[in-house]
């Protein structure tokens, strides 16, 4: 079943395309569009626009974008009938499943997750089975609410309850495996549970799914915390714990606050800090990288008190400074974690650490270094060599004064000389470097000002469009789209760029931006058409040719040569049937 375009066109026209890029990645206003770095490729100077005023995005780099349902398929990965759903959900446009057409092939392995979630969280709530871990999880400070809105669950210490479970709602023991919901043992193929008396903590994907999960032991059994293997749906190197509810507001607040443990990130979140995040490891992934720096320009770490969580900061904290983002430290005091320090301190006091504490990268990397370095001369030189080359990444004149005045300062050492020691800057220009654009031949250009010029007027479109062949237009790219807008002509009265772009294939509205940026007078008038029809399909050239055909065929008749005159004629009336009107 087709979803109506009255729907489709709801739902396009209720989902603002700024709002909807810049959950994904961080705008910048210029002038009347935003950019951004792109989603879709690497890059390091902003090439991605979006224009509030067409409701349209392209990236002038890899010449990705579109409308609404364009940028959600391709940064989702998903089919039109899938976006539409998706995106009228939140504006109250409810898509029947049989109109989306969507493969079940993942979301049968989310079912199943959600399936068990609730299972675990009715246990946990509301049976005496679950008590214990309920009592331990109020113990710790976790609020009923809180506990409820993350769906927290416990599955029970019972044999192969999960795998009892699963095949009682009809799913394969094959599935469950896949989904790394069951183990199995590889002699003898028999299935088993792979979690039990755990504690489970959902794992949502970023756009809301539930995918995996961190189990917690409740009695002390190693490992303390087990994660859901690598499986279809749960991919570390592309997930981030709590992404999907934190976006908006670390877009609001242009910073990402980044956690070691799931639980301490779900503490938090009963405070008024909400732009939290948990890793899904002790490290991060290219993607991880990727997605964080187009969510903000600001990433600060408050890992756990301990020398671990020192540790992971200093290294992972170097890997996002050289990505280009500006890093920050929030220390937590020794031997505690957020989660720990909220229930010591409140979360008042809490609150105010994250308002008011707030460390450079450079700076907690130089305090750390600091004593090793006073004593040791060889590791004085190798340290300050390693901060100074740090500094070349921080892009703020005043933050770089600043980390310059606090290194001499603890390592009483003159400014200057650090100063020496920052290498320049590499890979930075003032602005983008593409290499300019060919210049179109005469011909093009001409199709090109001919499309644009067609579209202004819908009645002049339907009134010429017979007219118009591969002959006109001889651009391959401009003739398809030429019969897409036939098609959208045929349904709408007038040209909205916007709604186009879902009448052409996406490898074409890059072009289809170019014709659209054509400045071009308003009143576009039918002699002006006509008078480029004429140029485009040889009309004009034509009554040239045919003037020195009558001339030579005056002569021809003069010297009564009857073959000449007869081959003349012939062409005479190919002339005139090639271009009859």
């Amino acid at each position: 079943m087709r979803i109506s375009e009255e729907t489709v066109e709801k739902v396009k026209r209720g989902t603002d395309i700024t709002e909807l890029v810049s959950s994904y990645i961080k705008l910048e206003k210029r002038g009347r569009n935003y950019v951004g770095l792109c989603p879709f490729h690497d890059e390091k100077t902003p090439s991605f626009s979006v224009s509030p005023d067409k409701q349209i995005c392209h990236c002038f780099g890899c010449k990705k974008g579109g409308n609404v349902f364009q940028f959600y398929m391709e940064i989702e990965n998903k089919s039109f009938a899938e976006a539409v759903r998706k995106l009228g959900k939140p504006l109250g446009i409810e898509i029947e499943a049989g109109e989306t057409q969507e493969p079940d092939s993942d979301m049968q392995l989310i079912r199943m997750h959600e399936y068990l979630t609730d299972l675990y969280h009715h246990i946990l709530m509301h049976t005496n089975e679950g008590q214990q871990a309920l009592d331990y999880l109020t113990g710790r400070g976790f609020s009923a609410d809180i506990i409820r809105k993350e769906k927290i669950g416990i599955a029970p210490d019972m044999r192969d309850f999960t795998k009892n479970a699963l095949s009682e709602k009809g799913y394969s023991m094959e599935l469950a495996y896949q989904a790394g919901l069951i183990s199995r043992n590889e002699e003898n193929f028999s299935y088993y549970d792979r979690f039990s008396g755990r504690i489970m903590i959902p794992i949502r994907n970023h756009h809301g799914y539930i995918v995996g999960y961190t189990a917690r032991s409740l009695d002390g059994r190693e490992p303390k915390y087990l994660n859901t293997p690598e499986t279809p749906i749960f991919q570390k190197r592309q997930l981030l714990y709590n992404l999907s509810d934190a976006r908006k507001d670390i877009r609001k607040q242009d910073e990402v606050i980044l956690m070691e443990g799931h639980l301490d990130v779900v503490k938090v979140k009963m405070t008024n800090v909400r732009n939290i995040i948990g890793l899904m490891g002790t490290a991060l992934s290219e993607e991880n990288i990727r997605t964080l720096n187009r969510l903000a320009s600001n990433i600060t770490f408050m890992f756990d008190g301990d020398e671990a969580g020192q540790n992971a900061q200093i290294s992972l904290g170097e890997q996002l400074l050289k990505s280009g983002a500006n890093v920050y430290v929030i220390s937590i005091p020794k031997g505690q974690d957020p989660d720990e320090f909220i229930e010591k301190r409140g979360a008042d006091v809490f609150e105010a650490l994250v308002k008011n504490e707030r460390k450079h990268y450079i700076h907690f990397k130089a305090d750390q270094l600091l004593e090793e370095s006073l004593n040791n001369d060889m590791a004085f030189s190798n340290n300050l060599n390693v901060l100074a080359d740090h500094l070349k990444f921080v892009k703020d004149e005043v933050t770089r004064e600043k980390l310059l005045q606090h290194i001499s300062d603890i390592y009483k050492i003159d400014k200057r000389s650090i100063e020496s020691k920052v290498p320049a800057a590499s890979g930075t220009t003032s602005a983008r470097t593409a290499p300019a654009g060919r210049q179109l031949p005469l011909r093009e250009r001409k199709e090109r000002y001919f499309l644009r010029a067609m579209v202004e007027d819908r009645e002049l479109f339907r009134e010429f469009q017979n007219d118009i062949d591969e002959e006109v237009l001889t651009t391959p790219d401009y003739y398809v789209i030429f019969k897409g807008l036939c098609a959208y002509f045929d349904k709408q009265d007038s040209f909205d760029i916007s709604s186009f772009s879902q009448y052409i294939d996406g490898r074409l509205f890059s072009t289809v931006v170019e014709l659209d940026n054509i400045l071009i007078h308003e009143d576009v008038t039918r002699e002006e058409i006509n008078d480029y029809l004429k140029d485009l399909s040889g009309i004009r050239n034509s009554e040239k040719e045919k003037q020195s055909l009558y001339i030579q065929l005056q002569e021809a008749e003069n010297d009564n040569d009857i073959e000449l005159q007869a081959r003349l004629a012939q062409k005479l009336n190919d002339l005139n049937m090639r271009y009859k009107r």
